[in-house]
């Protein structure tokens, strides 16, 4: 067998190993997008019927030395989703969705002194809640304090990534067990009626099974 026979048996096994592979990036392609779809539509169905049963979170939303929202109403919801072209065909590329947990009352903390106002300022910060400051002056213009106004409101904010590489579903979740971020990576073949259903009791603070696709590493801002 000559050096010929040698270099078409080489560019052979090339060509099959390419077009299994090929096929193979394919059939995740087509999965990811079926379950992008599937995710979307049973989201999309849960945030209608919860803004009609406008249930009450069971979750204590903790600022660490600050406050605790407790009992917070469903108040609103969005939900949306961009393609992205992939071959020459669109695909599901992310949903973005948020639900808004609100109270009737405004949280008021006053500070007397500037490492109070600083150390109330950081956990607000790091805690990812909008807040209102207003610093109090003396006679001679010098800050002494402040007052910050927090309205009891938070927002689950949950932006859903297609992995079409690696076949899985990416998860940027804040506030969805609590104060805080948390990343969960779901492989597609996982995501099923049962998964969605789980992963619905958790964005309803009910208890779930869904943290178990947490990212290993991954550290949450706030507690």
């Amino acid at each position: 067998m000559g050096l010929l026979d040698d270099l078409k048996k080489q560019a052979d096994l090339v060509k099959t190993q390419q077009i299994l592979q090929q096929n193979l990036q394919g059939d995740k392609l087509k999965l990811v997008e079926e379950k992008m779809k599937q995710t979307f539509q049973y989201v999309h169905e849960l945030l209608k019927q919860l803004a009609v049963v406008k249930p009450t979170s069971p979750l204590v939303y903790t600022i660490p030395g600050v406050a605790e929202f407790r009992n917070l109403v469903f108040s609103e919801s969005f939900i949306d989703y961009r393609r992205k072209r992939i071959n020459d065909k669109e695909y599901f590329d992310t949903i973005h969705f948020f639900i808004k947990w609100a109270g009737p009352e405004t949280i008021v903390i006053e500070t007397d002194m500037p490492p109070a106002m600083q150390k109330v300022r950081e956990s607000l910060w790091l805690s990812k809640v909008k807040f209102v400051e207003e610093e109090k002056k003396n006679a001679r213009g010098f800050v002494v304090g402040a007052k910050f106004s927090v309205p009891r409101a938070v927002l689950t904010d949950v932006v859903i990534k297609a992995d079409h590489e690696q076949g899985q579903l990416l998860f940027q979740t804040t506030h969805l067990f609590g104060l805080g971020s948390e990343p969960l990576a779901v492989p597609a073949p996982e995501v099923s009626d049962e998964l969605l259903e789980d992963f619905a009791r958790a964005l309803i603070g009910q208890p779930s099974e869904i943290r178990k696709f947490r990212v290993a590493g991954a550290g949450a801002a706030a507690r």
